[in-house]
C-alpha cells in the first residue's frame, strides 16, 4: 500500500467517525446512553381516564387553554395536537405562546398553524426532521427541544369567532439538570399585508444564540412572478449582512420557481401558483447549519420580483407589494426583547371571514341539471351549505354579489369535497378564473378555501359561475358538488 493511500484510508476513517459521532448527537445513539430524568406528560385526557375516552377540551372564542404549567427544570421534547375545527382557517386563528422561568412576555408567540411550518390558516402535509403534519394537515407534532431552568407554561388562545369545540393535544418532556448556558427557544411570527416599502424582517434578535429556522407565507398581489428576493443575514451589528442569498426559493432549497415538496430541512407545504392571488409557504431549517450571533441577528428578505420597472419596462428587481407573513425560531441564553403584538386573528387571515357571503342564503335560480339543497351538517362554517347534485357538463350553479366600488378584488370560495365529487370550472361573470377544479376526496373533506385569480370588478352586481366541466375517473357514480360560501376580499393599499 503505498504512503498516499494510507494517509487517504486515516482520512476516510477520522471522517467516517466523526459522521458517526454527528448522527448520533441527534439519531439512535443517543439510546445507548441511559439519562438521569423524569418523564411528564400533560394531554387533554379525560380525568376520569379508567373509563372515559372523552379526551378532547373545548376553547370558546376569546379564551384561552393552559396545555401545560410545569414546574422544575427540564426540557419540553414533543408537542403535539389535533383539532376538530368548526371555523375556517382555524389554525391561524389559535395563538401558541410559551413562556419559560415565569417570564411576563412569551418566548413562543405564533398561529399553530404558522408553528409548524403551514400558513393562511390552511391545512397541508409536512415531513420534515423537526416538524410533522400528517392527517391531510389535520394532525401536528414536532420535536424541538425546548429547555428550562424553574417553569415552562403552554398556552392556546381562540382568536377567532367560533368555539373550537374538539382540540386534543400531547406536551412532553422530562425533568432533568440544565445547566446555566442552556440557551432558550424562541419563536415569534410577523406579517406585512401588503409589504411596507423596504426588505421585510422576519426577526431582529438582540443577545447571544443560534438562529435555527424559517417558515415564510406569501400571497402575491400583482401580475408576474413576486420570488427573485434574497435573504439578508446581519450579524452582530453588521452594516452589510455577511450571509447573502440569491434568491428566494434557492433559500428554501428549491430553483426556478416552486413546487410543493417536502424534505427534512426544506420544502414547500403550500403552492397555488404563480398567478395573482396565489398563496405559498416555505420552511427553511437551520439544523445542519444553525446561524450563530453574540450579540444580535437581523433577518430580512427582499420582497422582489418581476414587475413593471419605473421606464415601463419589464424588469425582475421590481420591489413589490405582495403579502408577508413569517415565523423566525432561535435559541438564546439572555432574556428576549418584547415581541411585537401579534395581530388580531382576522387581521391574520389572507380573507376576512367578517365578510363571508353564505351561499345558503342567495336567492339562485334552479340549475339547468340536477337539483340544488341547502343541507345542514355539524362541522361546516355555520352548520350548512348549498349542495348540488345530478349536474351535468355545461350546467351552471349561478351566485350573485355585489361590490361597492370599482377596484381590484379576489374571490375565495370554500368547498366541500367527497366520494362522488364532479369536476367544476370557475366563472366571474362570463371570464374563466383558473383551471378546473375536482370536488373530489374519498373521504368528507369540507372548509377547502379555493383562491382564484385576483381581477378588476366594477362596482355593481356580479355573478359567481360554477360550470360543471367533467367527473374524475376515481369518483363514485354522480356528479356533486358542495359550496359553503364565499369571500370577495377587496385588495389592502399599498402603505405609504
Amino acid at each position: 500500500m503505498t504512503v498516499f493511500a494510507r494517509i487517504l484510508l486515516c482520512l476516510l476513517g477520522v471522517l467516517s467517525v466523526s459522521i458517526s459521532k454527528h448522527a448520533g448527537a441527534q439519531g439512535l445513539d443517543q439510546l445507548t446512553q441511559l439519562r438521569d430524568a423524569r418523564n411528564f406528560r400533560w394531554s387533554s385526557g379525560n380525568a376520569d381516564w379508567k373509563h372515559s375516552n372523552v379526551d378532547f377540551v373545548p376553547i370558546l372564542p376569546g379564551k384561552t387553554l393552559t396545555l401545560a404549567d410545569i414546574k422544575g427544570s427540564g426540557s419540553i421534547r414533543r408537542i403535539w395536537m389535533t383539532v376538530l375545527p368548526s371555523e375556517p382557517g382555524y389554525s391561524r386563528l389559535m395563538t401558541l405562546r410559551i413562556y419559560w422561568d415565569g417570564e411576563k412576555d412569551p418566548s413562543v408567540q405564533c398561529p399553530i398553524g404558522d408553528f409548524f411550518g403551514v400558513g393562511h390558516g390552511l391545512d397541508e402535509i409536512v415531513n420534515s426532521i423537526p416538524v410533522r403534519v400528517s392527517a391531510e394537515g389535520r394532525a401536528r407534532s414536532c420535536s424541538w427541544i425546548m429547555p428550562f431552568r424553574k417553569s415552562a407554561r403552554v398556552t392556546v388562545t381562540n382568536d377567532g369567532s367560533l368555539a373550537t369545540w374538539g382540540f386534543y393535544y400531547q406536551v412532553d418532556g422530562e425533568y432533568s439538570k440544565v445547566s446555566a448556558d442552556t440557551p432558550y427557544f424562541h419563536a415569534m411570527y410577523r406579517q406585512e399585508f401588503p409589504c411596507r416599502p423596504g426588505n421585510y424582517v422576519v426577526a431582529d434578535i438582540k443577545g447571544r444564540g443560534h438562529y435555527v429556522g424559517t417558515v415564510l407565507s406569501t400571497r402575491s398581489t400583482a401580475d408576474g412572478w413576486w420570488g427573485e428576493g434574497n435573504d439578508y443575514f446581519f450579524v452582530d451589528g453588521e452594516q452589510t449582512p455577511s450571509l447573502r442569498g440569491t434568491g428566494f426559493e434557492d433559500y428554501f432549497g428549491e430553483a426556478w420557481a416552486l413546487r410543493k415538496t417536502n424534505g427534512p430541512y426544506a420544502g414547500c407545504s403550500v403552492f397555488e401558483g404563480g398567478f395573482p392571488g396565489a398563496r405559498s409557504t416555505c420552511y427553511r431549517w437551520h439544523i445542519p447549519d444553525p446561524i450563530s450571533f453574540r450579540k444580535g441577528l437581523r433577518v430580512e428578505f427582499q420582497h422582489m420580483g418581476v414587475g413593471v420597472g419605473p421606464k415601463g419596462d419589464d424588469r425582475n428587481d421590481v420591489e413589490r407589494p405582495d403579502e408577508f407573513s413569517s415565523v423566525g425560531f432561535w435559541y438564546q441564553i439572555e432574556p428576549h426583547a418584547p415581541f411585537p403584538p401579534i395581530p388580531a386573528g382576522p387581521d391574520r387571515m389572507p380573507f376576512d371571514y367578517r365578510h363571508f357571503v353564505d351561499a345558503e342564503d342567495l336567492k339562485i335560480a334552479p340549475p339547468a341539471t340536477g337539483k340544488t339543497a341547502v343541507v345542514k351538517i355539524n362541522g361546516l362554517h355555520h352548520d350548512k351549505q348549498l349542495e348540488w347534485s345530478g349536474a351535468q357538463d355545461g350546467s351552471e350553479l349561478v351566485l350573485p354579489f355585489t361590490v361597492p366600488s370599482t377596484g381590484t378584488y379576489q374571490v375565495m370560495v370554500l368547498v366541500t369535497k367527497r366520494w362522488d365529487g364532479a369536476l367544476g370550472r370557475f366563472y366571474i361573470d362570463d371570464k374563466a378564473y383558473g383551471e378546473r377544479i375536482s370536488f373530489f376526496n374519498p373521504d368528507f373533506t369540507p372548509l377547502q378555501e379555493i383562491a382564484l385569480e385576483l381581477g378588476s370588478l366594477e362596482a355593481g352586481p356580479h355573478t359567481l359561475r360554477l360550470k360543471c366541466v367533467g367527473k374524475p375517473a376515481e369518483a363514485e357514480p354522480g356528479r356533486w358538488f358542495g359550496v359553503d360560501g364565499f369571500i370577495v376580499q377587496p385588495l389592502r393599499p399599498v402603505p405609504k
